[in-house]
């Protein structure tokens, strides 16, 4: 059978085209009926968001969207963690960003869905969380500032590079003497992947020991270069700042 353009290019929209209402309302039903439901705990909820973070679209993304925001925080812990896998559905890392941005979100209660959420934008390598990314990469919660590292490297923004060599320069200081607080016991239940949890008998990582290499290796990644001072890099930005251009 020969194919026609016209019929080509309909058929090619059709396989690409939304899936229809009909087919997510038994979907949403389901997830409603088991996250709503009176008593439902934590475990419960997860659940039913794993359920419904299966089918990647736009109307799952608009359906747990709020929970970013309004969820108890192993909820919205999750929920961050699923949408990094909407790689396709163009507001998931819309809606990672406006719950980065969120006042919910911003105290120190509220640091391990901030990483999390972090995390996500970097596997999503979300170009438009730049400027909000960037903000956090010299941020007081520490575990916070690793994160927005982290996602600087994966994100790949020259806009990143001032604020990596600041900090990297501050934990150079005597201020990257610091020892840091672990983050393992702030929510029970929810596993925190690359988090260090350091060995109650050992003296607790500085600041330094915690930020220093993700710091080397944002930059890396973002310029191409490496060195291993902020004094080296440094020299090499004020040569390059108004010619830098990223590569591939």
């Amino acid at each position: 059978m020969t194919l026609t353009a016209s019929t080509l290019i309909g058929f090619l929209a059709l396989l690409g085209s939304p899936q229809d209402d009909k087919t997510f309302q038994p979907i949403l039903k389901k997830f409603r009926e088991e996250y709503y439901k009176v008593g439902a705990k934590d475990d419960d909820k997860i659940a039913a968001v794993n359920y419904l973070a299966q089918h990647r679209h736009e109307k799952v993304v608009a359906e747990l969207a709020p929970l970013l925001t309004e969820a108890s925080l192993p909820v919205r812990i999750i929920t961050a963690r699923l949408l990094s896998q909407f790689t396709s559905v163009d507001s998931a890392p819309r809606e990672l960003v406006a719950s980065l941005k969120s006042q919910a979100n911003s105290g120190k209660k509220q640091s391990s869905v901030r990483i999390e959420i972090l995390r996500s934008l970097g596997v999503l390598r979300c170009k438009s969380a730049a400027a909000e990314v960037s903000k956090l990469v010299d941020d007081k919660e520490v575990w916070v500032a690793k994160a927005a590292i982290d996602a600087c490297g994966r994100i790949r923004f020259a806009e990143a590079i001032e604020p990596l060599l600041k900090a990297l320069k501050r934990i150079e200081g005597i201020a990257g003497d610091a020892e840091v607080n672990p983050l393992d016991d702030l929510i029970e239940g929810v596993g925190r992947g690359s988090l260090l949890k350091p060995d109650p008998n050992q003296k607790r990582p500085s600041e330094r020991d915690v930020l220093k290499a993700p710091i080397l290796a944002a930059l890396s990644s973002i310029t191409k270069q490496s060195f291993a001072s902020a004094k080296d890099w440094d020299v090499w930005w004020a040569k390059n700042k108004s010619s830098f251009r990223m590569a591939d």
